[in-house]
């Protein structure tokens, strides 16, 4: 098991996890209050971190305003889109549709860095996808629905996820610097964000209840672990490689849920799982 497939899988479990907390913070405050601790705890834990991977060399280069550029598309704007999605068409359809993402970072990743996809990694991410669509679908969601209301803001988040693997790929072969690629792609993300929450709001939540802040904060956590271990996937291997796998960060999250028992086994849920795993295997056949 090489170390580009143990990163990636790092980064899907930890994404993954992420969810749970974000969702019982759900019952605490609102979508976009939560979303906006979150990113700023990953600035933090990058931040107090810091004296272990930041060096000076790596200010502004031109792998710097890389991700600078980078920060402004994700989180900033992918997260606007995300949430637009949710609130129009509920969180099944924007799950579903993000499933998408590998397939926008690969094709990304060989328009721009002339990267080649091998016919076993392109079955594999297309079962991979597959699987964790079947896994995020609930049969009874109308497909006019999705295509009126959210393709456009879903679809627009999954490519702009899979962009940001691509011009990570890029900007880590100019700054080699994992911790300093998730810091200022989410610092600047995070500032986006809050002047964004500043401008819709009116305020900032200077008055979050604990309980949310504290569930938005672990939630935050795990989301820079997964950052940084997604950086150091793309540092060592290939887009075409990396994406697919990080993309089955659903999978991770359901399971989580099922261990804490808060959803069922069920056929449809071991059969997705199944399908996910097999395309996995296929894309790290070597």
């Amino acid at each position: 098991m090489n170390s580009t497939f143990v990163f990636a899988l790092l980064a899907a479990i930890f994404f993954g996890l992420s969810a749970i907390p974000a969702k019982r913070g759900l019952s605490h405050t609102d979508t976009q209050t939560g979303a906006l601790i979150s990113i700023l705890t990953v600035v933090t834990v990058f931040l107090i971190s810091s004296p272990w991977w930041m060096r000076s060399q790596d200010w502004f280069t031109t792998g710097f305003w890389i991700f600078v550029a980078t920060g402004l598309l994700h989180p900033a704007l992918s997260l606007y889109f995300t949430l637009e999605s949710m609130d129009r068409a509920g969180a099944t359809v924007a799950s579903t549709l993000a499933a998408t993402s590998p397939i926008f970072a690969a094709l990304t990743a060989m328009i721009l860095l002339g990267e080649s996809m091998t016919p076993l990694i392109a079955i594999g991410t297309l079962v991979t996808m597959c699987g964790v669509m079947s896994l995020t679908w609930m049969p009874g969601t109308g497909i006019t629905r999705v295509m009126r209301i959210a393709l456009v803001f879903a679809t627009a988040a999954a490519v702009i996820r899979g962009l940001t693997n691509t011009t990570g790929k890029f900007g880590l072969d100019l700054m080699p610097n994992a911790m300093m690629a998730g810091f200022l792609s989410h610092a600047v993300g995070g500032l986006g964000v809050l002047v964004i929450y500043r401008l819709r709001r009116g305020r900032l939540p200077l008055n979050m209840s604990g309980a949310g802040f504290r569930a938005f904060g672990l939630s935050g956590c795990f989301i820079a672990i997964a950052i940084a271990c997604m950086y150091s996937a793309l540092l060592r291997n290939s887009v075409t490689l990396v994406a697919p796998v990080i993309g089955t960060y659903p999978v991770f999250t359901l399971l989580a849920a099922l261990a804490l028992k808060e959803e069922k086994i069920t056929l449809h849920i071991a059969g997705g799982v199944a399908v996910v795993v097999a395309g996995v295997v296929l894309i790290t056949w070597m």
